[in-house]
């Protein structure tokens, strides 16, 4: 994301870089973040993005691995994440305050980036969800730190779930919600079905307002297996495919090529008899 705000440059760097740099781990042995070898980082300890982030391996424990994601692998995904919130929101002017489901969260990575975009302007209400207790407790204190370095509209709440099914997303809204799905189908776990059936009832729930559903990944066949029956789902369940695209995306320090797909639902009219 170039161009970060100063809060969020300072939150990286006060709760991930400096806080590896100065681990006592990280100063015993050379070449090395938190004592794990940097070079075998992504593939040992992160499983390329798509580890169990609650097992500890060797002497890191969860939060280790967790802070470890946040070192490899968030910037980008808020340089990608960005760029799109900047076009999204741009012709979107009746999002009135949004409400933001992060599928997948990791720490609170949709949220810094959507914070960065509406730049106080509007506040926003963030839901992330995550299997990992690891993800959601490093994410909710990177909220915090947000929070306190001045990055939300005084407005702007958060909240963490693991079960979107029985989440409690507050009062009834009229508001956009907007789903984030970076990088979720490149895990094997997923079953897109019973997920597109949770999203919608989780976007039904919020309230009758209009709905997006942004999706992200790799450009490569693998990660993208699932999206087929993703699209098929959401199509079928009222939402319509609104852009759906590979580009090589240059605005983050390695670029690489990107699929983005935007789906769309407008807002819902009940009828009172």
């Amino acid at each position: 994301m170039p161009g970060r705000p100063d809060w969020l440059v300072a939150l990286i760097n006060t709760e991930v870089d400096i806080r590896i740099r100065n681990d006592a781990r990280t100063m015993a042995a050379p070449n090395t973040f938190l004592g794990y070898p940097k070079d075998r980082i992504f593939q040992e300890v992160l499983g390329g993005g798509q580890a169990d982030f609650d097992a500890p391996i060797g002497k890191l424990t969860g939060e280790d691995r967790a802070l470890l994601y946040a070192k490899y692998n968030q910037s980008r995904h808020l340089d990608e994440l960005g760029e799109a919130f900047d076009q999204l929101f741009s012709i979107t002017s009746r999002a009135g305050q949004p409400t933001l489901i992060d599928l997948g969260c990791g720490p609170f990575t949709a949220g810094l980036a959507l914070a960065a975009t509406l730049n106080k302007a509007r506040a926003f209400r963030y839901h992330g969800f995550d299997r990992a207790d690891s993800m959601r407790g490093l994410g909710a204190r990177f909220a915090e730190t947000a929070k306190r370095l001045g990055a939300f509209h005084p407005n702007a709440t958060w909240s963490f779930g693991q079960n979107l099914d029985i989440h409690d997303f507050g009062r009834i809204r009229g508001d956009l919600t907007l789903v984030v799905a970076s990088y979720l189908l490149a895990s094997p776990t997923v079953d897109v079905e019973s997920l597109v059936g949770s999203v919608v009832n989780a976007v039904n729930r919020i309230g009758p307002g209009p709905a997006a559903v942004l999706y992200t990944n790799s450009a490569k066949p693998g990660p993208n297996k699932k999206y087929p029956s993703f699209s098929k789902a959401l199509r079928e369940s009222g939402f319509e495919l609104k852009r759906d695209h590979v580009e090589l995306f240059q605005k983050t320090k390695n670029p690489a090529d990107l699929r983005y797909a935007l789906f769309f639902r407008p807002a819902t009219t009940v009828l009172k008899f």
